[in-house]
């Protein structure tokens, strides 16, 4: 197994716990050399050339302006020409949830946020299986990354966990939900 994750593992993300838990992972990021960001063709060439040396990518950062889609399908088109069959697994957000009378429609960045976590969804739901790649979207309920008041949020080991068994399951897992279980104590 070759898995490349999005993210900076040195940070509270899923790349931290996927770093624990897969010690081979590789992780793209700024802090890697990677600007996934695309906002030069030479950031989506060296994307596109380093791709097809994984099998499993987990797309794990949200990246403005629809950059986690971006990823999504330049790595089932590069895979799918290298005749790779691999899965990628999408880190959506409960945040895809909200639609345009959420209370939030004056809060352009949240509002984005949704939308794009959304595309990403559906986008994932259409490639998973198509030229023997799987595609696996998990909606992950609020992540605690350390932050104050994000303390009783999903621990990010229940990530790793999912990811764990969703790469090791023999069917194909096209959508998957896992939220913090919340009880009255810790509310």
């Amino acid at each position: 197994m070759n898995m490349l994750c999005t993210g900076n593992p040195n940070h509270n993300t899923v790349a931290s716990v996927v770093k624990k838990y897969f010690s081979e992972a590789k992780f793209a990021s700024r802090a890697t050399g990677y600007d996934l960001r695309f906002w030069d063709s030479g950031s989506e060439t060296h994307f596109r050339e380093q791709i097809i040396n994984y099998n499993i990518f987990i797309n794990s950062s949200f990246i403005c302006g629809g950059g986690q889609l971006s990823l999504l399908e330049i790595t089932h088109e590069e895979w799918a020409n290298a005749g790779i069959c691999g899965h990628i697994i999408n880190i959506g957000s409960t945040a895809e949830y909200l639609g345009v009378n959420d209370g939030q429609v004056n809060n352009k960045v949240y509002a984005t946020y949704s939308i794009q976590k959304r595309a990403l969804k559906d986008r994932s739901l259409q490639l998973n299986g198509l030229n023997n790649i799987k595609t696996t979207h998990i909606i992950a309920g609020g992540l605690n990354d350390g932050l104050p008041g994000h303390e009783t949020w999903l621990d990010l080991v229940h990530i790793a966990n999912t990811i764990t068994w969703v790469i090791e399951h023999p069917c194909l897992i096209p959508l998957i939900e896992i939220r913090a279980n919340y009880t009255k104590s810790n509310k």
